[in-house]
């Protein structure tokens, strides 16, 4: 058979389930000879609701290399899914058009990097976000940042955000004074937002940089009030690490379990800096009639006196 109808042969195999991975091999092991079909593969086949062929064609392309091959994921990466009318098929697009994107970051040319850059602009990818935690070009920061309220990608972001290092601290710090409202009240979305870049910043900022975020022990949303409290307790001066203590203290009351355990944890690791904080809150509480109670709802009290009960034991 000619190289170049076995290759098609090949091609074509992709869609066969039982022989995609070793036509995928052998395409390879042919070299760039394989690249016009595999990009030709990408621009004929519709978008399924089943990606794996379009995925091992991408994976392909990234491999192969070569300007064909950068073309193809281009239009791959920078394709309008919002004209993909079947959820089940766009949301299957959308994971080869992420991967398409991240491939673009083991391109030197270029233009695949301004691809990338066009592509901060779109709707959040994954593999955008990925891309820019191997590329570290600083101009994608204000984005990666407001990707943060994206739920589906702001893990991703997050960890290219800490792959900035210190470049990051003054992008962090600006949005986290921004709140963006519905009906009165802060978006969920921006809540959000904000609490995952005081995470981040407990890992990235030096102790200095968080001097001025002290009111955020206010907050009037627990979740960003639990991350200032982490933030304040590892990373705050004397005064405001007392203040986050107390704060932490005020979590317990939470009826959220993940928030509680949190707190918990917290309180356990930095009772150095509120020991008789501590004390006076486990007072003050049998003195108000608080009892140690499990059910429906572990009380305060019972969590405070676990926490005493570790200490004294070295956790």
């Amino acid at each position: 058979m000619p190289p170049q109808d076995k290759i098609q042969t090949l091609t074509e195999q992709l869609q066969d389930p039982s022989r995609s991975s070793a036509a995928l091999m052998t395409l390879l092991a042919m070299g760039r000879d394989s690249v016009p079909a595999l990009a030709e593969f990408l621009r004929s086949t519709k978008p399924s609701s089943l990606g794996e062929p379009r995925l091992l064609a991408v994976e392909g392309l990234n491999i192969l290399k070569g300007p064909a091959a950068l073309a193809a994921l281009i239009v791959v990466a920078t394709q309008n899914l919002a004209d993909i009318r079947d959820p089940a098929v766009r949301l299957a697009e959308e994971t080869v058009a992420s991967r398409a994107a991240l491939a673009l970051a083991d391109f030197s040319e270029p233009y695949a990097h301004e691809a990338l850059l066009e592509l901060l602009e779109e709707k959040p990818l994954l593999g955008v976000a990925e891309a820019f935690e191997k590329l570290r070009d600083p101009r994608a920061i204000p984005y990666l940042v407001s990707w943060l309220e994206e739920d589906f990608v702001a893990e991703a972001a997050g960890r290219a955000i800490l792959a900035f290092g210190f470049a990051a601290i003054p992008t962090l710090l600006a949005s986290l004074k921004q709140e963006h409202p519905r009906h009165g009240d802060e978006r969920g979305a921006s809540r959000r937002r904000r609490a995952r870049i005081l995470a981040i910043l407990a890992e990235l900022a030096p102790p200095e940089s968080v001097d001025g975020l002290e009111d955020l022990l206010d907050d009037s949303d627990q979740g960003i009030r639990s991350k200032a409290v982490e933030l304040f307790l590892d990373k705050g001066r004397p005064v405001p690490r007392r203040r986050a203590f107390r704060a932490a203290i005020e979590l317990l009351q939470s009826s959220d379990g993940s928030v509680r355990a949190d707190v918990e944890r917290l309180l356990l690791t930095y009772l150095d800096v509120g020991s008789d904080l501590l004390g006076e809150e486990i007072e003050d509480r049998r003195l108000k009639g608080e009892v140690e109670e499990f059910w429906p709802r572990e009380t305060p009290l019972a969590i405070l006196l676990r926490i005493e009960r570790k200490s004294k034991r070295g956790g």
